[in-house]
């Protein structure tokens, strides 16, 4: 399957060079020059991922990556950027970037690193998957519930891709830490059982429980509802 990649750049030599470099490594590509066209073009398509300059025209990369995460969305994304500080890298990364490159920069390099962060994400799935009244979309962003979508965090949506990919077997907290951490998350020793607190009280009433396992981990399983 072909890998589409969405690019947010305004600079229109660098999203030539994109487009002609990735085109020839087999990526489909697909380039908008602001924040707004490229919040237009994911509500309409969900890419395989996206690469994000941080310096649009319209408003600041980091506050549509975060939007992005607070809405749900999984999608791996790649800051693109002149921005080479450390601190600056630090907050793309805490904004939800799953990397970061700084330009200028290597093609094969940021091939490497779409690989990577792509190898990283689980991408792709397969077909929807489906858990009691739970449902996770193909592409892995979104789970749905009986009635309407399930507001998630960022955070609480991997924890329960994970438990919904294992249902009827035991997740391990280690295994539960290491998905967050695997995403770059920041994450404390009480983070795992924090988060299965909040997930528990918003999947009620779809089919489905979080049971603890003490001494191994946490098991989703379907109920009679």
């Amino acid at each position: 399957m072909q890998i589409r990649i969405l690019a947010v750049e305004d600079d229109p030599d660098i999203a030539r060079l994109l487009s002609l470099e990735l085109g020839r490594l087999g990526y489909s590509l697909r380039t908008v020059g602001t924040a707004a066209q490229a919040a237009a073009e994911l509500r309409m398509s969900a890419p395989s991922l996206v690469l994000l300059d941080l310096g649009l025209p319209d408003r600041d990369g980091a506050d549509l990556l975060r939007e992005l995460r607070a809405g749900g969305a999984a999608i791996p994304v790649i800051c693109l950027t002149a921005r080479d500080k450390p601190v600056e890298r630090v907050g793309g990364l805490r904004a939800g970037a799953d990397d970061y490159i700084v330009k200028p920069f290597d093609i094969a390099e940021l091939d490497a690193r779409i690989q990577a962060v792509l190898r990283r994400s689980d991408r792709p799935v397969e077909q929807a998957l489906a858990v009691g009244a739970l449902r996770l979309t193909p592409d892995g962003t979104r789970i749905a519930g009986r009635d309407s979508a399930i507001a998630l965090t960022p955070r609480e949506l991997h924890v329960l891709r994970r438990l919904m990919k294992n249902a009827g077997r035991v997740v391990t907290k280690a295994q539960l830490t290491e998905t967050l951490a695997e995403r770059n998350e920041d994450i404390g020793d009480n983070s795992v059982e924090v988060y299965v607190h909040r997930i528990r009280q918003k999947i009620q009433g779809n089919g489905v429980e979080i049971v603890t396992v003490r001494g191994f981990g946490y098991l989703l399983r379907t109920v009679e509802s």
